[in-house]
């Protein structure tokens, strides 16, 4: 099964108005943390999936940019009862 993963990224961020040049320094992209199994991962695109079913469907996915990735961490797979 596909690996349970926590990837911190940054992602782009649009500030309305006008500012100055101070102000614009000020400003800051967003740190995400996004949870999910990781599909696959190449020089352009992470891909991840908020679920799997048993017959290996994907639902809900998310495309990150891998180069705004700065952490990728393998959770740890909880067994079944």
């Amino acid at each position: 099964m596909d690996k349970k993963v926590l990837i911190r990224w940054y992602d782009a961020r649009f500030y309305q108005g006008t500012y100055s040049g101070q102000e614009v320094l000020e400003h800051k992209m967003c740190l995400f943390e996004s949870l999910g199994y990781l599909i696959n991962r190449d020089k352009v695109t992470t891909r991840i999936a908020a679920e799997i079913n048993d017959e290996g469907q994907y639902r809900d996915i998310t495309l990150i940019p891998t180069g705004s990735i700065i952490s990728v961490q393998e959770l740890s797979t909880i067994s079944s009862v």
